[in-house]
């Protein structure tokens, strides 16, 4: 199959709204875009209005021309909070998942939450399984899956997110490697964290570059802008067989050219490193 490049789109989001952001990031020549809902865009596109949103969200897409099947839910939710609609951390994730179903997105990642043990205690296991399971009802409802992402303090190592998987034993979550956090949190070269995982269970990736350990810094580069080795990324893709979109993700690298009314020079850069890495991918 032909990999799409997307992008994620909080940062054109933030500087222009839904319908310019969009075309912006049509005009820096990404296929789609995953769609995001957090920082500021979760009181914004997750409020009382979200169904309204979430229509406008779909009609921009279908406007510009613009694939969108991942999206990423907010992440304010945190260990002691109530899993129920009182509180708005949780309610903002099912509005999230019901969008992505009126819109059409296949999978949206959904953080683990860090509870205060090891990533790989039981403690760790069971409340993120019960937690995910609260959503279960919700994705059948709306035909959403879940992307289960390996993060700091749950699922960071290859291992962990292959055996919450397992756990979930379900269609309706599947797996998402964000690169950097491999290289970053476990020490691991992406590459080896593709090759370590169960076949069929990455449906998604976050591509970006990072320092790793040496900075200690989840700095979401571009590529080439630090030592995660992307040849041998591409090659370990290949050998698992991967089958989603690339979808880059590089907020604040494009954080900083945003601030100086440069992001579309800054989205048409991240497009040409991506496409490189996408045609890479495809041959």
């Amino acid at each position: 199959m032909k990999h799409l490049l997307t992008i994620e789109s909080y940062r054109a989001w933030e500087s222009f709204g839904i319908d310019k952001g969009f075309q912006t990031i049509k005009e820096a020549g990404f296929d789609g875009l995953d769609l995001s809902f957090y920082w500021k865009a979760a009181p914004a596109l997750c409020g009382d209005d979200y169904k309204e949103k979430a229509l406008e969200i779909k009609n921009a897409l279908a406007k510009h021309g613009l694939s969108c099947t991942q999206a990423h839910a907010p992440f304010d939710f945190l260990y002691g909070m109530k899993q129920d609609d009182s509180c708005f951390e949780y309610l903002s994730i099912k509005r999230a998942i019901e969008a992505c179903g009126i819109i059409g997105i296949d999978h949206i990642v959904v953080h683990g939450v860090k509870v205060p043990a090891p990533a790989c205690s039981r403690m760790n296991m069971e409340y993120n399984y019960n937690y995910y399971k609260t959503f279960e009802p919700l994705c059948k409802k709306f035909g959403v899956k879940i992307a289960v992402e390996n993060l700091s303090g749950a699922f960071t190592y290859p291992d962990l997110l292959n055996d919450i998987l397992k756990q979930l034993d379900s269609p309706y979550f599947v797996g998402l490697v964000d690169v950097g956090h491999a290289w970053l949190r476990g020490g691991i070269q992406p590459a080896e964290f593709i090759r370590q995982m169960d076949k069929g269970v990455v449906k998604g990736l976050h591509i970006q570059d990072t320092h790793g350990m040496e900075l200690g810094v989840d700095e979401h580069l571009v590529p080439y802008m630090a030592n995660i080795d992307f040849a041998e990324l591409i090659k370990a893709l290949k050998e698992y067989g991967y089958d989603g979109e690339f979808t880059m993700e590089c907020p604040r690298f494009l954080e900083f050219y945003a601030k100086q009314d440069l992001l579309l020079p800054a989205l048409a850069f991240a497009e040409a490193v991506g496409r490189k890495l996408v045609n890479e991918l495809n041959e």
